[in-house]
């Protein structure tokens, strides 16, 4: 009997082009997952691989009665309920290590904008017709100290490509240690504070993080920094990073994830934080994209296929 394998989202077609050829397995895909529709399968799914767009919880767990195996395309599991899959004997597996370059290059990318002013210029160009040249000299990459919050896969391809190029780069986690070396400084959360002239989220949402970074945090800092977030969009406040961008505390931020996705369906609070946010000259938006490559989603869906196969071979979920 083949082990019917669920797929939720978007994936590169070489994904579904090879598991389609599997005789061991019945595809099931849904690009666009609703309640509804998973309602319907899911009580004959042995494997489920999704990415960050349903919330896996307890009404539709109980309806998986031969779930097995769980596989999160990326990083991110604060949308599943671990403790609820966890009782049932679910595997989960991710595979964040897939997307980390591209994060890293989006870091880059964001902090060179940044930092060599290129958003003022620009918007100044566009949208006055203003030459602004002596205004929009900025600051070279290497003469910068750069903080990395976050040793994971995605954090430490950051640090470790900021510091081929030049920067100097301090690292904070919360639950490693021994990691530095080769241009990376292992810090504190206090020389990240003091020291630091910009800085990149690289953590998981959990309840420790969820609004983590807010008027206190930017607070901390002794000099103004850039700020950039392309891990997730809750441990943020909103409101609170646009003040300090106001009161001169942050010199440029680039987010690229928000509380709510679109953040058009922001709460009113933040939704008027937003809309000041998008037409600040010194803010890099992106729709959470950081990750998201031509060759990140290729690596994720031969991550993929790698996983199955390996669980394929082995016992039978």
């Amino acid at each position: 009997m083949p082990i019917s394998v669920l797929l939720t989202e978007h994936y590169h077609p070489v994904l579904l082009k090879t598991l389609r050829k599997w005789e061991e397995i019945r595809l099931i895909h849904i690009e666009n997952p609703h309640p509804e529709a998973l309602y319907c399968v899911l009580p004959e799914i042995h494997i489920w691989v999704l990415r960050g767009a349903v919330e896996v919880n307890e009404a539709l767990l109980s309806r998986a009665s031969r779930l097995r195996v769980l596989i999160r395309v990326g990083s991110g599991i604060e949308h599943i309920d671990r403790r609820a899959v966890r009782r049932r004997g679910i595997r989960l597996y991710r595979t964040p290590q897939a997307n980390a370059a591209a994060v890293a290059e989006y870091v880059i990318a964001a902090l060179i904008s940044l930092s060599r002013r290129f958003l003022p210029a620009h918007h100044a160009l566009r949208e006055s017709d203003r030459w602004e040249r002596r205004a929009s000299v900025g600051r070279e990459l290497s003469s910068l100290k750069v903080g990395i919050i976050g040793f994971g896969e995605n954090g430490s391809r950051t640090a470790y490509l900021l510091s081929t190029l030049g920067a100097q780069v301090l690292v904070y986690d919360r639950y490693k240690g021994g990691f530095g070396g080769r241009g990376i400084r292992e810090a504190s959360l206090k020389e990240i504070f003091r020291e630091v002239e910009a800085l990149s989220l690289h953590i998981p949402l959990t309840p420790l993080t969820r609004g983590w970074v807010d008027a206190n945090f930017f607070g901390c800092f002794h000099h103004p920094i850039a700020f950039i977030n392309a891990s997730r969009g809750e441990i943020v406040v909103l409101s609170d990073l646009l003040a300090a961008l106001e009161e001169g505390r942050v010199w440029g931020a680039a987010l690229d994830t928000f509380p709510t996705e679109p953040p058009q369906n922001l709460p009113p609070e933040q939704l008027i934080a937003w809309e000041k946010l998008r037409r600040h000259p010194a803010v890099l938006l992106t729709p959470h994209i950081a990750g998201v490559s031509q060759e990140s989603e290729w690596r994720l869906a031969r991550a993929v296929l790698v996983l199955l196969r390996s669980l394929l071979k082995g016992s039978k979920p």
